[in-house]
């Protein structure tokens, strides 16, 4: 089946290159109100760029016709028309460098890229963008809200005293955890004392578990599932999005993976947390954005390759499939492209099914590089 996932990925690829890319190597814009051209924001570039690097951890015995290197040095290269360097710390903004938009900076859209740039440097080991990651986590730092209240602590959802960030004051589990496993990925990939601050994962984790975990108080606190935010103004968003779940399972397995410090509470944690997760979203996947799943199923083949349960890792991947084979065979149309309930065909959906059909076709024993 890996071939059949491969060939399928490959496609679902292709169409979304027709349909988004742009000569510059940017993607534009899917809004229908914005005009013809209009280079899309970070987020969905940056889960485009996933998605070229997750075709990559294929191999290229499966997809043989697609110069995967080249891809990536052009991703990669449009990527830096988002950096912002004139601010401090440095950090991406959500719309390219010098647009009439301008841009905000978002702790987790930052988060994304420094993923994947983890997930990069991992499939391709030297290639030279893990110092950009650090700084993202730097960056991530900045946005720590020790004297916030109340529950200080957590990271903001946007940079805050400038444009969206004048307004909005919300911490959020999705700039936190994603920026806890981006820390803990350097760690791993450059030692520990890359990472080691007055703040740092441990102490992200530690303020999600406080605040946003709806199993605190019970006989099995840690174990979700997971709110989204702490509003500005103190209140509780308790919607429980597949992406947060995914990163707090992926959190607890670079925990319970750390050479110093690991500890095989957090890979039970991140067992129980999947196990819950993939029972709250069985027959209703359609409900939330193809991309927060994307998230989702990336973390949990992290688990994957760390859990020895093996009914645990036959449910992750009979899952997933029943979600992509769904996609593929009912809301995707003659082009390849997915027509999705969040959206319909946008760069967002159609990136995010490349990402799951290629990781359908990886080895189980790469699940172990993801990020």
């Amino acid at each position: 089946m890996r071939d059949v996932y491969a060939a399928r990925a490959a496609r679902a690829y292709a169409a979304m290159l027709r349909r988004f890319r742009r000569r510059s190597g940017v993607y534009r814009r899917d809004s229908r109100f914005h005009a013809t051209g209009t280079a899309a924001h970070l987020w969905p570039f940056s889960r485009a760029i996933v998605a070229t690097l997750d075709l990559a951890g294929i191999g290229q015995g499966l997809v043989p016709d697609v110069d995967l290197t080249a891809a990536i040095t052009d991703r990669v290269q449009a990527l830096d028309r988002y950096w912002d360097p004139d601010r401090h710390p440095p950090a991406y903004s959500s719309d390219l460098r010098g647009s009439r938009l301008g841009g905000d900076r978002y702790y987790d859209d930052n988060a994304w890229v420094g993923l994947a740039l983890v997930q990069l440097e991992r499939i391709r080991p030297g290639s030279g963008h893990l110092q950009r990651a650090e700084e993202l986590f730097r960056f991530a730092l900045s946005g720590w809200s020790g004297s916030a209240t109340p529950n200080p602590g957590g990271v903001f959802w946007v940079e805050q005293g400038r444009g969206a960030g004048v307004a909005n004051h919300d911490r959020n589990l999705v700039s936190t955890a994603p920026n806890a496993e981006l820390g803990l990925h350097i760690a791993e990939l450059t030692g520990e004392s890359s990472v080691e601050k007055a703040v740092g994962p441990p102490e992200m984790y530690d303020w999600v578990l406080a605040t946003l975990d709806a199993s605190k108080g019970t006989t099995a606190p840690g174990t979700g599932l997971f709110w989204d935010k702490l509003r500005g103004d103190g209140t509780t968003d308790h919607a429980t999005w597949s992406y947060n779940q995914g990163s707090m399972v992926g959190l607890n397995v670079l925990l319970a993976r750390r050479p110093v410090g690991g500890d095989p509470v957090y890979l039970r944690r991140a067992e129980e947390i999947a196990r819950k997760a993939l029972h709250e979203f069985a027959g209703a996947y359609d409900r939330q954005p193809a991309a927060f799943h994307a998230i989702f199923f990336r973390n949990l083949l992290l688990l994957h390759s760390a859990t020895r349960d093996a009914e645990l890792r036959g449910a992750i991947i009979e899952a997933l499939r029943g979600y992509v084979d769904h996609a593929w065979n009912e809301r995707r149309d003659r082009r390849d492209r997915f027509h999705l309930s969040h959206g319909g065909v946008t760069l967002l959906n159609q990136s995010a099914l490349v990402q799951l059909l290629a990781l359908l076709a990886w080895h189980p024993d790469d699940y172990r590089v993801l990020a």
